[in-house]
C-alpha cells in the first residue's frame, strides 16, 4: 500500500492509501474523496460499480498472477479516465471498481463500460468472466454520502447477477422501495417468528387419473398480528439476501415433525409431507445432522417426511448438493428434485443424481396458442426420459382440465396444482384425509426395473447367482462377506466356485457330498428336464468362524427358456421366519401370479405384481383394500370356494391373527378363473419385513399349484 497526498484549490491537501496493485485508491479513501466531491456539489452526481462475475474461478484456473494482471489492467484503463474525463475511480477489492463522477459527463458511464467490455473480451472463457454494473444518480433533493451511493449501485449488481445482459444496471425507484421494504419488513420477521406467527400450508399432489391425494407439500405462511396470510413471495427474497432463511427453514422443517407426530399420537391416516431445502440451508449448515436429529428427536418414520432440493441447486453448488443428498439418503429419506426444467443442466444432471422423485417446472405448462406444440414436445421429452430411468414425475402448477387430460397423456401420473387443490390450512388438510375415497391406495415410488427389484430383495441372502447350467457361467447378484472367497481371482464357472468354497472349508465336512451333488450343473439339467425343478438343501456354512445353518435353493424362473436358460442359486440363513423367506425369493423368482403389499390400518394397498387375467380396472377402482378383496372374489373365486375365501381375507380376522401369533403365514387353496378355465391356486398372507405393530405391512400372493 502506498501514501499519496490528494488536494486542490483553496482545500488542504490530504493523504489517500493507494492500493500497489491497481494504483487506485482503497475503499475506505475512495469514499473520502467522493464525500469531498459531494459537499461541493452533489446535484447529478453519478456513481458506476462493477465486478466480474466468477472472478475467483479465474485465479483457481489460470493462477493469480493472471488474475492480478487482469485486474492491473482495469484499473489502468480507469486511471486514463480520470485523466481523461476527471472521474473518481476507486478500488474496493477482490474484483470490484467503482467510478464517480457528474452526469454532465456526456456518456462517460457508456465510455467506461465499452472500455471494460473490450478488457474483458481478451481474456479466455470471457463469456464465463463477464463484468456487471451498477449505477446510481444523485437527483435534486436528495442526500446521500459516497457510502449510500456505493450501497446503491452494489444493490442494482444484485439485481443483474441473474441476467445475461452486460449493460448498466441502475438503481432506481423501485429498487429503493424494495430496500426500504425490505428494512421495515426484517423487524417484523423477526418479531413474527417470536410470536410464532409463521407456519406452513399443505397442498396436495394426487394421481391425475383419479385425483385421489398421495401426499402434501409444506408452504411456508406467514399470518401477521391482524390474520393476513402473508404469502412467501412476499417476505422470501428478503431472507434469502440476509440468511434469515436458514433459521425460517429450520423452524418450519421441525414444525412439520410436530405435526406429523401429532397426527401419529392421534392415529390419523398420515401420507408424506415433503419440505423444501435451499442452496443456502445446504451452504450453510449440516442439513443431515439437521434432518437426522429431528427424526431421533420425535420418533417419526422416515418415509413420512420427504425432501425437496430444487434444480437450480445442483445446478449451482453440484459438489456438495449431491454430498448432502448422499448423507439424507443414507438416513433413508426420499430425494424429489423440485422445479425441474428451470436451470440449464436438466437433462444431463438425470444420470448423476440419486433421485426418486421429478417434479417438473410449472413453467413448462405455461403454454398458449402459438407455442403449445413445442411446449408439449417438451414435456412429453422429460416425462419419457423420468419413466425410461424409473422416476415419477409429478407436474406442478397445473391449472385446467386440459393440462391435467394432456399430461395424463403423456405417461405423467402425479400433478399438483390449483386444478386439483389450493395450499391449505393443517386442519383442513386432515378433514379432507378423513375421507378415504379421498387418498390413494398407494403413495408414489419409483417404477422399478425387474434387475432393480433383484438387487433390493437380494439383500435377503447371504449370496444370489443367476447360473446358466448347460455352461457353467454366474453372475453374482449379490453376496454378503461370508461368501467372499479368500483367493484373488474369480472362479470361471458356478462349479469351481463351489468346489473352492468347500476347499476353503466354507462347508462342514459332514455336509460337503450332498451340497456338491445338488449343486451339481448334471443333477440341475436332470430336474430341469424332469421339470421338477426345485431343489433344496440344508447345509452348514462357515460364518465368522462359525457354523451356521443355511438353506441352498435352486428355482427355475418363469422366464426360463433354451434361449435364456438362467436359473437362480441362493444361499440363505435356513430356520428365519418364512415370511422373510418367501417375501424375498418368490417375488425375486416371479413365479407368482398376483403380489400385493398391504397395509392393514390404513386399507392402502400396492399391486407389486398383476395377474396377466386381471384387468387393470379391477384395482385402480379399488378404494382400499376390502374393495378389491370383494371385487376379486366375485370375479374369479369359483362359487364354491367364495365364502370360504371371503372369511379368509377378512381384515379384522387377519389383523388379529398376526397380533396373536409369531407371524406364521396363513394359506388357503381354492379355484381360480383365468382364460383357460379354473385352476387350483394358493392364497398366502405373511408378514412384510416393515411389519410392526404400529404399521400392519402384509404381503400377499397368489399362485399356480404347481405338482413339484
Amino acid at each position: 500500500m502506498a501514501v499519496m497526498s490528494f488536494g486542490g484549490a483553496g482545500r488542504e491537501a490530504m493523504d489517500i492509501h493507494v492500493d500497489l496493485l491497481t494504483g487506485l485508491p482503497e475503499r475506505r479513501f475512495f469514499w473520502q474523496l467522493v464525500d469531498e466531491k459531494l459537499a461541493e456539489h452533489s446535484e447529478g452526481a453519478c456513481m458506476l460499480t462493477m465486478n466480474i462475475e466468477h472472478f475467483s474461478y479465474y485465479n483457481k484456473w489460470y493462477g493469480r498472477q493472471e488474475g492480478d494482471k487482469l485486474l492491473a489492467e482495469i484499473a489502468a484503463f480507469l486511471q486514463q479516465c480520470c485523466r481523461d474525463w476527471g472521474v473518481v475511480a476507486g478500488y474496493m477489492g477482490d474484483d470490484v471498481f467503482s467510478v464517480f463522477f457528474y452526469s454532465s459527463a456526456v456518456d462517460v458511464a457508456e465510455k467506461v463500460r465499452q472500455g471494460i467490455i473490450a478488457i474483458m473480451q481478451t481474456v479466455r472463457d470471457n463469456e464465463i468472466f463477464r463484468p456487471i454494473f451498477g449505477g446510481f444518480v444523485l437527483k435534486k433533493g436528495m442526500e446521500a454520502g459516497a457510502i449510500d451511493l456505493f450501497d446503491y449501485t452494489v444493490n442494482a449488481i444484485g439485481q443483474a447477477v441473474d441476467s445475461l445482459n452486460t449493460g448498466i444496471y441502475w438503481f432506481d425507484e423501485q429498487m429503493a422501495r424494495q430496500l426500504i421494504e425490505e428494512m421495515e419488513l426484517m423487524p417484523k420477521i423477526t418479531s413474527g417468528m417470536e410470536k410464532a406467527q409463521f407456519t406452513f400450508y399443505l397442498q396436495p399432489k394426487c394421481q391425475i387419473r383419479d385425483g385421489r391425494i398421495v401426499g402434501a407439500e409444506a408452504l411456508m405462511r406467514w399470518i401477521s398480528d391482524t390474520g393476513e396470510v402473508i404469502p412467501p413471495d412476499r417476505f422470501i427474497p428478503a431472507l434469502e439476501k440476509n440468511g434469515y432463511i436458514i433459521q425460517l427453514d429450520r423452524y418450519i422443517w421441525e414444525k412439520a415433525c410436530q405435526v406429523i407426530c401429532r397426527w401419529m399420537e392421534q392415529g390419523r391416516r398420515i401420507l408424506p409431507i415433503s419440505v423444501n431445502i435451499s442452496r443456502i440451508d445446504i451452504m450453510e449448515m449440516d442439513v443431515v445432522e439437521v434432518f437426522g436429529q429431528l427424526l431421533d428427536k420425535y420418533k417419526i418414520p422416515v418415509e413420512y417426511l420427504e425432501l425437496e432440493i430444487t434444480e437450480s441447486a445442483y445446478a449451482a453448488k453440484e459438489a456438495l448438493i449431491k454430498e448432502a443428498e448422499k448423507g439424507l439418503r443414507k438416513l433413508g429419506f426420499k430425494i424429489l428434485i423440485d422445479d425441474f426444467g428451470s436451470g440449464y443442466s436438466s437433462l444431463n444432471m438425470l444420470k448423476d443424481i440419486q433421485a426418486d422423485v421429478l417434479k417438473l417446472d410449472m413453467r413448462f405448462l405455461d403454454m398458449n396458442k402459438d407455442n403449445y406444440l413445442k411446449g408439449r414436445n417438451i414435456v412429453s421429452s422429460v416425462i419419457t426420459m423420468a419413466n425410461q430411468i424409473d422416476l415419477p414425475v409429478i407436474a406442478e402448477g397445473v391449472e385446467t382440465l386440459e393440462q391435467s387430460e394432456m399430461l395424463l397423456s403423456l405417461g405423467c401420473s402425479f400433478a399438483q396444482g390449483y386444478y386439483y387443490y389450493r395450499p391449505m390450512p393443517i386442519a383442513e388438510y386432515e378433514f379432507l384425509l378423513e375421507d378415504e375415497n379421498n387418498v390413494a391406495a398407494s403413495n408414489i415410488t419409483s417404477r422399478k426395473s425387474g434387475a432393480a427389484y433383484l438387487r433390493d430383495l437380494a439383500q435377503y441372502f447371504g449370496m444370489v447367482a443367476e447360473v446358466n447350467p448347460f455352461t457353467g457361467e454366474y453372475h453374482v447378484i449379490h453376496h454378503d462377506d461370508n461368501f467372499r472367497l479368500s483367493f484373488g481371482r474369480r472362479p470361471d464357472t458356478i462349479t469351481e466356485y463351489i468346489e473352492e468354497s468347500v476347499s476353503e472349508g466354507c462347508v462342514h465336512a459332514d455336509d460337503v457330498a450332498g451340497y456338491l451333488r445338488r449343486s451339481s450343473l448334471s443333477y440341475v439339467k436332470e430336474r430341469l428336464l424332469g421339470k421338477r425343478l426345485r431343489i433344496l438343501y440344508d447345509l452348514r456354512y462357515r460364518r465368522n468362524g462359525v457354523y451356521k445353518w443355511y438353506t441352498f435353493e435352486c428355482q427355475q424362473p418363469k422366464s426360463f427358456s433354451l434361449d435364456s436358460p438362467w436359473v437362480l442359486f441362493t444361499w440363505k440363513r435356513a430356520n428365519e421366519e418364512a415370511s422373510e423367506r418367501i417375501d424375498a425369493l418368490m417375488l425375486m423368482h416371479n413365479i407368482f401370479r398376483k403380489v400385493i403389499r398391504v397395509n392393514l390400518r390404513s386399507g392402502c394397498f400396492d399391486v407389486l405384481k398383476k395377474d396377466k387375467d386381471e384387468q387393470p380396472g379391477l384395482y385402480r377402482d379399488a378404494h382400499n383394500i376390502v374393495d378389491y378383496a370383494t371385487a376379486f372374489a366375485r370375479r374369479f373365486v369359483h362359487p364354491d370356494d367364495r365364502t370360504t375365501f371371503e372369511w379368509f381375507v377378512e381384515q379384522r380376522r387377519v389383523l388379529q391373527h398376526f397380533r396373536d401369533t409369531d407371524g406364521e403365514p396363513l394359506r388357503m387353496n381354492f379355484r381360480h378363473k383365468t382364460a383357460e378355465g379354473y385352476r387350483d391356486c394358493q392364497i398366502e398372507i405373511y408378514r412384510s419385513v416393515e411389519y410392526s405393530a404400529s404399521k400392519p405391512v402384509l404381503l400377499v400372493t397368489i399362485r399356480d399349484l404347481y405338482k413339484l
